[in-house]
């Protein structure tokens, strides 16, 4: 089964996700950072949910040390719950490489889905070979990716099939239609003028 950590100093919190959750995984708690370290340090989890103000070790630092040390689970996505509001706590959090930021109180049906979400995610990425940053972010669509043949622009150039004449049109389009004479813009030759009669001879 999927393992899930749940990292919070207020132990009613921890038990209520663990019961909204056990049915997706084993679960771990921890009371602080420095639990939670010694937890990872001994396990892979697929999973961390992680509040940010707690004694001992806080959420910022456990982020930081999960993100600059080696370990199995320094590319696990953590997904951060705290009753913290401010704009400066979401920024640092975000730039320690947290996955979300969700606001306390956190409704169990959206708490659920998204762990759902993030176990689906990671049991896709585990089913084929990773690649550079593919073990964290998704890939977009084929079309998108660096040398894919949807990518690549026709042959010629850019501009190659806008110069093509639709299926079924003629080249040189400035040929007169058929039946029209050749050269029907050339002035018509002039008429010589008519001779004056003559005068009968006295």
């Amino acid at each position: 089964m999927a393992g899930i950590l749940i990292v919070d100093d207020d132990p009613t919190i921890r038990a209520m996700f663990s019961r909204a959750l056990k049915a997706l995984g084993d679960i771990d708690q921890a009371g602080n950072g420095a639990e939670a370290l010694r937890l990872l340090a001994t396990k892979k989890y697929d999973v961390v949910l992680l509040d940010l103000h707690m004694p001992i070790i806080d959420g910022f630092v456990l982020l930081h040390t999960i993100a600059n040390k080696p370990g199995q689970n320094r590319d696990t996505p953590i997904y951060v719950i705290t009753a913290d509001t401010s704009e400066q706590a979401r920024i640092r959090a975000l730039k320690r490489r947290a996955v979300y930021m969700l606001t306390k109180p956190v409704p169990i049906a959206t708490l659920t889905a998204l762990v759902e979400s993030a176990l689906q995610k990671g049991a896709d990425r585990g089913s084929r070979p990773l690649e550079g940053d593919d073990a964290v972010i998704d890939v977009g669509p084929p079309s998108a990716r660096e040398g894919s043949s949807a990518s690549k622009p026709p042959l010629g150039g850019p501009s190659a099939a806008l110069s093509r004449p639709p299926p079924g049109s003629l080249q040189g389009a400035s040929r007169p239609p058929p039946g029209t004479l050749q050269g029907a813009s050339r002035p018509a030759p002039a008429l010589a003028p008519a001779e004056s009669p003559k005068k009968p001879s006295a």
